[in-house]
């Protein structure tokens, strides 16, 4: 670990007509980025960040701008707060931390008990092969989610009109500070600046399209709805996790516990599934694991495609508008909160 940990935000000011800011988040406290800079600056001199708008510009030169929020942060905790940098509880929003990313990668059946409850429901073709999470004869399987599924850990999530059965996955993103084409799993986390945490939000309604049997996954229908990707609320720089293969991830919905797993239980690391995306497209902002495993209403049927299949929505441990708290988070990285509302 290097110096004191530090997280990052993007913020709004709601009502002001004011551009979103980056913010430095120390403990529980958010000091603006910019003002905290200048007044750094004003006493020291010295390095200086490459751009304090946003985290997006931080992250075009992640490693220079990490040296400098490190010097920040010192200079902070000996002078204090810089008059006027502190950002007041109230009257804000929390963005996603990486707002309008160009491309973002998701993680399908990474985690062995997504594997195995797909097996035990019947998801798999009757015949041919199967896949058991024997990594050694396949090859990570990922799938883009449109930008604009992008919203913050605190918005409201629409449940699209006439559908019923609106999921939840909790999961672990990685932040992009160096983009690359074809890299190498064993120099895979130099590209990473961060991790945050993500909701994979679907809707199983449209996921499976009966009428085209020989296509079955509607990704674009069953994912990429609008705000089906809160994201956040904080970025957490890689060197403050120590290990990313050791991250408890646990989803509560209204107190009740729904995922509790652990990120040793990946089947492809997010290194190896870095190293299989940019083989295919240059990476850049965001790449997000898959679930971990999963507890409560899904444990106590046979799987997954019960309730899919399933008539009733309210007793199946579906989304329901107005009445669901959804919190997720991970150990070492943060925690994000959603509530469902009917569209």
């Amino acid at each position: 670990m290097n110096g004191t940990p530090f997280k990052l935000a993007t913020i709004a000011r709601v009502n002001t007509g004011t551009k979103p800011f980056a913010a430095l988040v120390l403990g529980d406290e958010a000091i603006d980025l910019a003002a905290a800079h200048a007044a750094y600056r004003a006493a020291h001199g010295g390095p200086t960040l490459s751009a304090t708008d946003s985290i997006p510009a931080l992250l075009e030169d992640w490693d220079a701008n990490f040296a400098v929020l490190q010097e920040m942060v010192a200079f902070i905790e000996k002078e204090g707060v810089p008059a006027g940098a502190a950002v007041a509880p109230t009257g804000v929003r929390i963005l996603a931390p990486v707002p309008r990313p160009g491309k973002m990668f998701y993680a399908a059946q990474n985690f062995q008990e997504h594997v195995d409850e797909m097996i035990r429901a019947g998801m798999t073709p009757a015949g041919g092969p199967k896949f058991t999470g024997e990594k050694s004869t396949t090859v990570p399987y990922l799938f883009l989610k449109a930008p604009s599924t992008l919203c913050g850990a605190f918005d409201d999530i629409e449940i699209p009109r006439g559908m019923k059965k609106i999921d939840w996955e909790a999961e672990i993103a990685l932040a992009i500070g160096k983009r690359g084409k074809r890299i190498k799993a064993e120099r895979a986390l130099d590209h990473v600046a961060g991790f945050m945490t993500t909701n994979d939000v679907s809707c199983r309604d449209l996921q499976i399209r009966q009428d085209r049997p020989a296509l079955r996954s509607d990704w674009l229908g069953g994912k990429s709805h609008d705000n089906f990707a809160p994201m956040g609320p904080y970025l957490v720089p890689r060197a403050f996790v120590r290990d990313h293969m050791k991250l408890a991830i646990r989803l509560t919905v209204n107190g009740a516990v729904k995922q509790n797993g652990n990120t040793s239980q990946f089947i492809f690391t997010p290194e190896e599934q870095i190293e299989y995306a940019s083989n295919m497209l240059a990476l850049d902002l965001v790449l997000a694991c898959d679930a971990v495993s999963r507890r409560g209403d899904r444990d106590r049927r046979s799987g997954f495609a019960e309730r899919v299949g399933a008539d009733s929505t309210a007793d199946q441990g579906w989304a329901q508008p107005g009445i669901d708290g959804r919190r997720c988070g991970a150990k070492q990285s943060d925690q994000h909160r959603a509530r469902d509302v009917a569209r």
